[in-house]
């Protein structure tokens, strides 16, 4: 093989490499047994008790969104969010509709660990896993509302601020520019507690 064919094997590579990776940016253990027949208006409009009993509360969902507000208690942090669909051109992640929909699409969850205040940003871009619960009171803006809530395990945010994630790709030939993103998990943050604490350690 030539030098000129060499090259242009390689620029292909490099150019389908995006597509290759655009996929959700837990490991499969996080994502397993996540609701299949999950929609989010579905389980919106949901009565908190249903006769089912699985509409609203009990399923492990992943959800994506836009963060509206933050907050914490004696759990974890609350987060109000924008619910938004997930897509994977030309970038993987959450994006903004171009056509405003009809109805409330905010949610709230709980992520029972710690986040970096950077991550908390209103605006940022969002993925979470966690399982349904109802409904939950929740102040928005000063206003008391009544929530579809979930208990996050996993959440991976970007830290877009009011920008879209596709806003950081540059021209042609430019790359990507840097867009700060991480993977935040409950049980990785509690391992990591216990293999660091003094009696973990040895130390009494």
């Amino acid at each position: 093989m030539n030098t000129r064919h060499l090259m242009a094997l390689v620029a292909t590579v490099w150019a389908l490499l995006p597509a290759c990776t655009a996929s959700s940016p837990f490991p499969p253990k996080v994502t397993e047994n996540l609701d299949p027949t999950f929609h989010f208006e579905a389980w919106r409009d949901a009565s908190p008790r249903t006769e089912a009993g699985k509409a609203d509360s009990g399923s492990k969902v992943e959800l994506a969104g836009r963060i509206v507000q933050t907050s914490t208690n004696g759990k974890g942090i609350i987060i109000v969010a924008e619910q938004l669909p997930i897509v994977k051109h030309p970038v993987y992640g959450p994006a903004e509709l171009a056509q405003k929909r009809a109805g409330d699409y905010e949610f709230a969850f709980l992520y029972p660990g710690e986040l970096d205040l950077q991550a908390l940003r209103i605006g940022n871009k969002f993925i979470m896993v966690g399982t349904t619960s109802g409904r939950k009171p929740v102040i928005v803006n000063g206003v008391p509302k009544s929530e579809p809530y979930l208990v996050a395990n996993c959440i991976h945010v970007w830290q877009t601020g009011r920008s879209e994630i596709a806003d950081f790709k540059e021209g042609v030939g430019g790359g990507y520019s840097p867009l700060p993103e991480k993977t935040y998990c409950v049980d990785q943050q509690e391992n990591f507690l216990k293999r660091s604490s003094p009696t973990a350690s040895g130390f009494n």
